[in-house]
């Protein structure tokens, strides 16, 4: 392994406990001060720049600059809040509210397996809270940590939230298979960049897409539910959530399977670019979409 990674490990485990040390409130504010810090420093900073100008070129430099500062806090949140998921989970009634869970009992009238997918916004990490609260026990897929020395203490800071942790990648694919097998859902966040995705348009720029939610849902003819999480203005403080969940999308099952997919896919991201205009500080726009 590569020194620098056991070098940036330690500066993040030193930061992770003093979020953990300042509690939970005064934890993500602090992180939201680092996010500032990292949107002046960090090589991301040129990625979400271009990428928020392409998809919204509509907007003035003044409303960009302003997004991607508001953008590089909240993500700071994101890493401020980690250390104290625990918590988070333990008091999940009161700090992620629920909006639409009639959606999810209108799918699954009897019970039984859904899709749920989203995107990388506000703590995407909060999203199994209100999931599991309306399902049970749910899947998540998750992409392994860049630095392997953090790899340990993601996986065990996720595990009290997430019990179904699922690696991407070939083995991964076939616990999906088998969970849905077994009536359990699973949550996919679908908004980042694949190399061997199918190709679709994302505000208007050809990109490639991971599809393979969708065709397990079209297999095993199970609803994909959207869902997507977001900051409550109303909360008592910043780290109040509020989830909500829309109606199923039903991916068809005729003769032509890429076509079926590639409509389903789009309903979806259609809805994510929704998403993404009505609250663009919340979405994760320092990934290289559309490299």
């Amino acid at each position: 392994m590569h020194p620098i990674y056991f070098i940036q490990a330690q500066i993040a485990k030193f930061f992770l406990m003093i979020y953990k040390l300042a509690g939970l409130r005064i934890g993500s504010w602090l992180g939201s001060l680092l996010g500032s810090w990292l949107g002046k420093i960090s090589r991301e900073r040129h990625i979400a720049e271009d990428n928020l100008r392409q998809a919204m070129p509509h907007l003035s430099d003044n409303e960009h600059q302003d997004i991607l500062n508001k953008c590089w806090r909240q993500l700071g949140r994101v890493v401020g809040e980690f250390p104290h998921m625990k918590k988070i989970a333990r008091e999940a009634e009161s700090r992620v509210k629920i909006e639409g869970a009639e959606h999810v009992e209108a799918a699954l009238p009897n019970g039984g397996p859904a899709i749920f997918l989203s995107g990388h916004f506000s703590n995407w990490e909060m999203m199994m809270l209100g999931i599991q609260r309306l399902v049970g026990e749910t899947g998540s897929l998750y992409r392994r940590a860049n630095n392997p020395y953090m790899e340990t203490w993601v996986i065990k800071q996720r595990g009290t939230f997430m019990p179904q942790q699922i690696k991407k990648g070939r083995s991964g694919a076939r616990t999906m298979i088998e969970l849905l097998q077994n009536k359990t859902s699973l949550a996919v966040l679908i908004d980042q960049k694949l190399g061997r995705g199918d190709p679709i348009e994302f505000f208007g720029r050809p990109t490639k897409a991971p599809s393979a939610s969708v065709k397990l849902a079209r297999r095993f003819e199970i609803p994909i539910i959207p869902t997507v999480i977001s900051r409550r203005e109303d909360g008592p403080d910043s780290v109040h959530f509020v989830q909500k969940f829309f109606p199923a999308i039903h991916v068809a099952r005729t003769d032509n399977m890429q076509a079926d997919i590639d409509a389903a896919m789009r309903q979806m991201y259609d809805l994510l670019e929704q998403w993404i205009t009505e609250r663009p500080e919340e979405w994760f726009w320092q990934h290289d979409r559309w490299k």
